[in-house]
């Protein structure tokens, strides 16, 4: 909290020199549920790690959460002109209550962090905008679900891991013509070298969107691509591992109701830097047998519906499905859940949810070794949320 502080003061101090006017808001969102993972399933929801199955030791584990998302955020904007304004957001994360692996684990104090978000810069030129800084990306669907329980990705993510190509928020370079963005991305980090030794990054990652949009239906294509250079340079080795995203959404208006789908297929997604809670398995570059190099593929879809009733009432059905395949190697795992979004006031909501994490089998792909179950996890989740 102190580094929040800090910035909050920064920014006080600044507003008078660096921008015409700076406008704040945030977002707290408490959640309490009962989670319950099976013997098969690896780990259970992030903000309390004493709900956690051990798949190894086949220990099941189930119990109650109650935590701070850590998509809780505060966020300050400041209007330089009406050509440029920036953007700052601070997370709140609470952290987990311990770390329970099966049971064998004690209960330890929660780690409490402020992170960075987004920190960018937007300037319009006229015929378009130039943004800067750390951002969402061009490929990413945003609004498409409100799932939000925690899956292990710190809840209220809206299944931006759990079915939709997501690569988090991300330092680029981007420019935005009406309908259609185009960036140039920080490369993967993590994207791995196969125990080469050395990564190699010629180009940054690259993304590209466009936005159809009518009263009926908004339809959005997305592509991205990363290729990257791995060097074992004692052996005088090298590979090269090419990642690529592409998919289609579609949004439709009807009435009081909505449908929202995406398709989406992505070549070795993990070296992309896709995180996924559904596709554990399967989904990242490998070495074959010869020493080049095996593509992983996953294809995953989503598919939402919704209706507001009035004011303070509404439903939303949703589920997502993957499936990913690395040489014999296959898993499929699916996704849904049934929220009803009861607004009480003004900025404050209370969101019950319920449903379920499937994580199927992958099969091994061997004669004569049987698939291997990888779990699932039920949910009962409650979240209330107070925007400001």
């Amino acid at each position: 909290m102190k580094k929040l502080l800090v910035v909050l003061l920064v920014l006080g101090l600044a507003s008078p020199v660096m921008a015409g006017q700076w406008q704040f808001k945030g977002s707290l969102r408490t959640h309490i549920g009962y989670y319950d993972v099976d013997e098969n399933y690896g780990g259970g929801p992030a903000m309390d790690g004493t709900i956690a199955a051990d798949n190894v030791l086949k220990v099941d584990d189930k119990g109650t959460l109650l935590s701070l998302s850590g998509q809780s955020r505060f966020q300050a904007v400041g209007i330089a002109s009406d050509k440029l304004i920036g953007v700052i957001e601070a997370g709140l994360e609470e952290g987990t209550r311990g770390v329970n692996a099966g049971g064998t684990a004690g209960i330890t104090e929660p780690t409490e962090s402020v992170y960075l978000r987004l920190a960018y810069g937007t300037w319009n030129f006229g015929s378009g905008k130039l943004i800067v800084g750390k951002n969402y990306t061009p490929g990413t669907y945003l609004g498409y679900s409100s799932m939000q329980a925690d899956l292990g990705d710190q809840g209220d993510a809206n299944m931006l891991v759990a079915g939709l190509p997501y690569i988090g928020r991300v330092p680029q370079i981007r420019l935005a013509f009406g309908g259609f963005d185009i960036a140039l991305i920080e490369p993967n980090g993590d994207a791995g070298d196969l125990g080469y030794g050395d990564i190699d990054f010629t180009i940054p990652r690259i993304e590209a969107s466009y936005v159809f949009r009518t009263d009926l239906v908004n339809i959005r294509p997305v592509a991205g691509y990363q290729v990257y250079d791995i060097e074992n340079n004692a052996a005088g080795l090298s590979e090269t591992i090419t990642s690529y995203l592409a998919g289609l959404g579609a949004s439709f208006k009807l009435g009081a109701g909505y449908v929202k789908a995406t398709v989406s297929y992505m070549q070795n997604p993990a070296n992309y830097g896709h995180g996924n809670v559904l596709n554990v398995a399967a989904t990242g570059a490998a070495l074959n047998a010869t020493g080049g190099i095996e593509d992983a593929t996953l294809l995953q879809g989503t598919l939402v519906a919704g209706m507001k009733f009035s004011d303070t009432l509404g439903v939303e059905i949703g589920g997502a499905y993957g499936s990913s395949e690395l040489a014999d190697l296959e898993q499929q795992a699916m996704l849904y859940y049934l929220q009803v979004p009861i607004t009480v006031a003004q900025g404050v909501q209370i969101i019950p949810e319920v449903g379920q994490l499937d994580r199927d089998v992958v099969d091994l792909g061997i004669a004569g070794v049987p698939d291997r179950e990888l779990g699932k996890m039920f949910f009962f989740d409650v979240n209330f949320r107070v925007d400001f």
